[in-house]
């Protein structure tokens, strides 16, 4: 369903020029979970804004590569094209709900804005459908409406809405819909408030789903709730979801799929089982080994050492180098290339061959 290839990204900056993605090649298939994990700054959310073509250009720009969605090169279209897969093929959850959604509307209006959109690109539309989103007339169950895009439930469309918006927030286990269609989102809790978010993500009904670290902002309890609700949703919906994220007991949780970042690239990309069971490459090693176990053994656990290299000013040849315990000559020179290693276990690294 999805296909990135040699995908490069650079953040232009006065002084000089940041490699933030450096040729990620990142298969999705239907139906499926993949987390990506990697360290703050490893390029996990320049890749995800990149797939739903929310990227600020400039400072950031592609350099090399591509992003093909159902056999439509993304990277290719023009911005007004772009906006038509954004939301109802492929919609985001940020991190932040309270950033994301509007403060002076109610949340069961927002999310009737989210199901008109969904309604008015599924071809009930009158003039050219690959113009811009905003049309002069679009039709619900027959019925023609203005272009200008509901903010309140009143009147007939809001009628025709109100249903379906209820439905949405029911289908995210919250259990007084009635009552928080009329709320503001200050008026909501985190956990809720990032329901509201799955919400209207999933009332466009999308092929793809990206999460970019949903849970961080959410204490333990709610965390474990919100995950395990993508989890039961996804087959529900029949949705693919890529998860963002620096936490990788989350990704063990929930995941079909974990690849791991660093530094703007792929350095493993491996069923869950096998990368929490046998991790191949030296930094997945290192991030499991900072993990504590939770029993009561004495042992201190052991930090990665070293840091990682400035995007700005990368080194020649693997970029984990510096801070490899079983760095070779060959490592300090050549870039080693993602191979696979055993079925569906890919690693970029040296010790398992060029």
């Amino acid at each position: 369903m999805l296909d990135i290839s040699d995908l490069s990204i650079v953040y232009e900056q006065k002084k000089s020029t940041a490699l933030v993605l450096d040729n990620v090649d990142l298969e999705l298939d239907k139906n499926t979970f993949v987390a990506v994990v990697g360290e703050s700054g490893c390029g996990k959310s320049t890749l995800a804004l990149s797939i739903i073509g929310l990227l600020a250009m400039p400072p950031a720009k592609i350099t090399n590569g591509k992003i093909e969605y159902k056999s439509t090169v993304l990277t290719a279209l023009k911005p007004n094209e772009r906006r038509q897969f954004r939301g109802t093929e492929i919609a985001m959850i940020f991190q932040e709900p309270l950033t994301s959604l509007n403060p002076v509307y109610k949340v069961g209006d927002q999310i009737a804005e989210a199901i008109a959109v969904r309604e008015q690109r599924k071809g009930k539309v009158k003039g050219d459908p690959q113009s811009d989103v905003m049309q002069k007339t679009y039709r619900v169950n027959d019925t023609e409406f203005p272009s200008r895009l509901p903010r309140r439930r009143g009147g007939t469309l809001g009628k025709l809405l109100a249903s379906e918006v209820l439905d949405s927030l029911k289908r995210v286990r919250i259990a007084d819909p009635e009552q928080v269609v009329d709320r503001y989102p200050f008026e909501l809790s985190g956990g809720m408030r990032q329901r509201v978010m799955i919400a209207m993500a999933l009332s466009q009904k999308p092929a793809l789903l990206i999460a970019d670290e949903p849970t961080t902002a959410l204490d333990v309890t709610t965390q474990a709730q919100v995950l395990k609700l993508m989890k039961d949703l996804m087959d529900e919906v029949n949705t693919s979801i890529l998860l963002i994220t620096h936490d990788l007991a989350v990704a063990s949780q929930v995941a079909d799929r974990v690849i791991v970042m660093y530094a703007g690239e792929i350095v493993e990309d491996s069923n869950v089982y096998d990368m929490f069971k046998e991790p191949l490459h030296p930094y997945t090693q290192g991030l499991l080994k900072c993990i504590p176990s939770g029993s009561k053994e004495k042992a201190r656990l052991e930090p990665i050492s070293g840091t990682v290299p400035s995007l700005a000013n990368l080194p020649p040849g693997c970029k984990f180098a510096s801070r490899c315990p079983h760095v070779m000559e060959i490592c300090r020179k050549n870039r080693p290339k993602l191979i696979e290693v055993k079925p569906n276990h890919r690693v970029a690294c040296y010790l398992y061959g060029e």
